[in-house]
């Protein structure tokens, strides 16, 4: 009983402790923004004319890229010719391919 006594105290205690441990750091966080430096409402517009400058020269940087491998593709794709013609002359090729490989090749027997 006297054990039980001191542990309820000591949980008093702890629960005590708890808030003026919280209203602290409460306190500490708002001493600690008192200290900081914030940016002028300039330095912030100057910061954000950056951001767009930077932001409009890799939009047209990419954009040319963008231009530029299309017409690389678009020119790759006329040399070419069809692209149907070219596929059908592939797979053909293939085909001719197997038929000679296999052709001396026994009949393997169809297992089920």
């Amino acid at each position: 009983m006297a054990n039980e006594n001191k542990q309820a105290a000591a949980q008093q205690k702890g629960n005590k402790n708890e808030k003026p441990k919280k209203r602290n750091r409460i306190k500490e966080t708002f001493a600690e923004l008192k200290r900081v430096t914030w940016p002028t409402f300039g330095q912030t517009m100057k910061q954000t004319g950056a951001v767009f400058v930077v932001t409009i020269f890799f939009l047209v940087l990419l954009l040319i890229m963008d231009q530029l491998l299309g017409l690389a593709h678009r020119q790759l794709v006329t040399d070419l010719g069809d692209t149907t013609e070219v596929l059908s002359y592939a797979l053909g090729g293939i085909k001719a391919v197997g038929t000679r490989l296999f052709a001396s090749a026994p009949a393997a027997p169809l297992l089920l």
